[in-house]
């Protein structure tokens, strides 16, 4: 069996249950995530449970009601699985490690793995299971629809936790993406999603552009703006996992998707044929 641990936001997630979904498909075993980790994190929580996933076993602490029990269980259950598994540990973030094509069954994988490397041989089987298992809202199906029926841009401001760490992005840099499209197709729409979608109003308010700025009333806020994001012809992502996801599982053979220069912007994490903007 093969085991790996699932945390943080959304894209990581995603990025942590393909790795562990295509090393058990390569060596034929069974895959238990282990969400212990979430199940105790105030910030976040587990949401693959809204996508149409195949995994064999999941070892959760969420049945527990008081957080010093699921720490307790939690290390206690981790005790004897790590003593049972050999740990397999990212050496280095974004990028591939070279020894991860050897590992054997009975491995527990223990890292990001956030580059397509790890997983692109599943793209298929990726693509059919992160569909939502949920009926989308009303209105995330319009929008949608909007995105199928004309030259949809997704453009993704991330702003949140970013902004206490400083790595969010400036208005140079969508400007600059936008006259990248402009210079290659026309009569775009941009479709901006953020999480404080005000700023975003400020951020684009000199634009003179079709913009749509995404609201509605959704059933489940992060997934529904995924979905409207993925549907988009093309993106403009954030330095984000989230619009990382949004544009690998967007299936327009033509597909533009453009992304920051950041310091990890020579790394693994990018597919080869996305575009960089200064």
């Amino acid at each position: 069996m093969i085991a790996t641990k699932i945390s943080d936001g959304f894209g990581n997630q995603l990025f942590m249950y393909a790795c562990g979904y295509a090393a058990a498909q390569r060596l034929n075993t069974k895959l238990l995530l282990d969400t212990s980790f979430i199940d105790t994190n105030k910030l976040r929580c587990y949401e693959l449970d809204k996508l149409n996933i195949k995994y064999d076993k999941r070892f959760s602490t969420e049945w527990l009601k008081l957080y010093p029990l699921k720490v307790l269980y939690r290390k206690i259950v981790r005790g004897w699985m790590l003593s049972r598994y050999t740990i397999f540990k990212e050496k280095k973030i974004y990028h591939f490690d070279l020894d991860y094509p050897s590992i054997q069954d009975n491995t527990y994988l223990y890292g990001y793995w956030q580059t397509e490397k790890y997983f692109k041989d599943c793209r298929k089987d990726l693509l059919q299971m992160f569909t939502p298992n949920y009926e989308l809202s009303s209105g995330c199906k319009e929008y949608i629809n909007k995105a199928h029926d004309c030259n949809s841009v997704a453009v993704h401001v991330r702003r949140g936790d970013y902004v206490k760490i400083g790595i969010c992005l400036d208005d140079s840099y969508y400007y600059r993406a936008f006259e990248h499209l402009e210079q290659r197709m026309d009569n775009i729409i941009y479709f901006v999603f953020s999480d404080d979608i005000e700023y975003a109003r400020q951020l684009f308010k000199n634009a003179q552009r079709k913009i749509v700025y995404v609201q509605y009333t959704p059933a489940n806020l992060t997934l529904d703006d995924f979905f409207i994001m993925k549907a988009c012809k093309h993106i403009i992502m954030a330095n984000s996992s989230f619009s990382w996801w949004a544009a690998w599982l967007n299936d327009n053979p033509d597909k533009q998707v453009l992304y920051p220069r950041t310091s990890w912007a020579g790394t693994d994490f990018y597919p080869e044929e996305w575009t960089m903007i200064q």
